[in-house]
């Protein structure tokens, strides 16, 4: 009886620490992940804030936020950045301009009219075939502070990783054939380590 208590007892141990030991071991994933235009978005930082594929800087204090996402294979080669097939490109950046907007009290939203969006397709050796790329608009209103359609929301800042979302649509077509305005499916979120100015 008490050899099966205690096997028992090793037995549900053994279960409870499982989980937690997945737990530690599953990565958290860093990076930016959406979808646009009717395309995942989905690149990847595993190199912290000096990531090739995946960067950018943040200055709180000023509430100014501009970043590169590019799509990088998941294998990284020694020669340098290896981009995914047909690989897309988000360029952000974006700024505070309402002075009765404190961007240090988070979460804040601030306008992205600075911003880009680009669809890349590639051939042979993944050299790019062609190109479509879209541009955030941005109004300047006769009184008030400049607007875009395209919004950053920044959720959470821990000194390094930045922590947020992108909603809206890139409007103004500025490379390849003329095609109507890239939509932001819900939201493209980011969480990823930031240069800090």
């Amino acid at each position: 009886m008490i050899r099966v208590t205690g096997l028992v007892l090793v037995a549900v141990l053994v279960g409870a620490m499982v989980p937690d030991a997945m737990a530690g071991k599953a990565k958290e994933r860093r990076g930016v992940f959406g979808t646009i235009n009717g395309k995942k978005f989905k690149a990847t930082n595993k190199e912290g804030a000096d990531d090739p594929c995946v960067n950018g800087i943040y200055n709180p204090a000023d509430g100014i936020v501009t970043f590169v996402a590019l799509e990088c294979r998941g294998r990284r080669r020694r020669q340098g950045t290896a981009v995914k097939k047909n690989y897309q490109l988000l360029v952000m950046a974006c700024s505070n301009f309402d002075s009765n907007v404190d961007p240090t009290s988070l979460p804040v939203e601030i306008p992205c009219g600075g911003s880009g969006y680009t669809q890349t397709k590639t051939g042979r050796f993944r050299i790019p075939v062609s190109m479509t790329t879209w541009a955030a608009n941005f109004d300047f209103p006769p009184s008030g502070s400049p607007t875009s359609n395209v919004r950053m929301r920044i959720d959470a800042f821990d000194g390094s990783l930045l922590r947020g979302a992108i909603n809206g649509v890139f409007e103004e077509p500025l490379v390849g054939p003329a095609s109507p305005p890239a939509q932001i499916s819900d939201e493209v979120f980011f969480d990823f380590p930031f240069q800090i100015q």
